[in-house]
């Protein structure tokens, strides 16, 4: 293989190890057998997304679509499903019996229209497909109405993991419940701070082409800044898959900090 840079090798590297490592995740929530079955398919789904797209990023990095430009619309490309995956995935582990109704089709409308926009031109044309701005599935649109859904996705599903967590502490229930809704909360509070940055970098390289037309791919760096970004979130979405396998008991830093500070003093009081 050949890479240009140490940057673009690490890229490579984080981006393909953020696909395995959801791929073995989704392929255990597959096959696992679970009282609501549900949940497991949608993060499932959420994983397989986030690996799906991060192949797309890595086909860019080698060149694949440079040299095979018939391949472009491969329909790998799920932007606009990762907000609607992560909202439904959530959900659905908080509240296992809850059932959708005809008004939640609104939420398939975007992600289903991405994939029909890709598989569509895959299909039936040459398959060579260009970033247009306004495009709302694969362009300057599709980037803005990608970093909208997600945001407005993590802040409805982070609005169900705190009722939840509050009615759970209200009736003094722990065990599994309470330990997912514990792990979902920690996976959407890094998962915030990673959008961030990644969303940053999208809105930095959009105003500074379409306002100033300067095109920061031209600067070393930039564009692998962008696969980083994106890859620490797929990969942080795996390993919440992991600690969601688990078991509790479960203590968060604060609590095993507190803890531990209180029984230092009370050592030192009995002494």
């Amino acid at each position: 293989m050949n890479f240009t840079g140490t940057l673009t090798t690490l890229s490579f590297l984080v981006l393909c190890a953020a696909i395995a490592l959801n791929g073995l995740v989704a392929f255990v929530f597959l096959l696992r057998k679970n009282g609501d079955k549900r949940s497991d398919l949608a993060f499932t789904g959420l994983l397989l997304a986030y690996s799906l797209t991060a192949l797309h990023h890595v086909f860019i990095l080698r060149g694949f679509f440079e040299a095979k430009p018939h391949l472009t619309s491969l329909p790998i490309y799920l932007t606009l499903s990762l907000g609607v995956l992560l909202f439904i995935s959530v959900k659905l582990r908080l509240f296992p019996n809850y059932k959708f109704m005809g008004s939640d089709i609104k939420h398939a409308i975007l992600p289903l229209g991405q994939f029909a926009y890709f598989l569509g031109a895959f299909i039936w044309t040459d398959g060579l497909l260009i970033r247009r701005f306004y495009s709302p599935f694969y362009g300057g649109v599709e980037m803005a109405l990608y970093i909208f859904t997600f945001y407005a996705y993590q802040f409805a599903a982070y609005r169900y993991i705190r009722f939840k967590i509050s009615a759970l502490r209200k009736k003094k229930e722990g065990g599994q419940p309470l330990y997912e809704a514990l792990v979902l909360r920690r996976m959407l509070r890094v998962m915030l701070l990673l959008f961030w940055v990644n969303s940053a970098y999208i809105v930095t390289d959009f105003v500074m082409y379409e306002l100033l037309r300067l095109n920061m791919h031209d600067f070393r760096g930039f564009t692998r800044f962008g696969d980083l970004s994106f890859a620490a979130i797929a990969g942080w979405a795996g390993l919440s898959g992991v600690q969601l396998l688990m078991k509790p008991p479960y203590m968060n830093v604060s609590s095993f900090v507190f803890y531990g500070v209180k029984k230092l003093f009370s050592n030192q009081a009995r002494h």
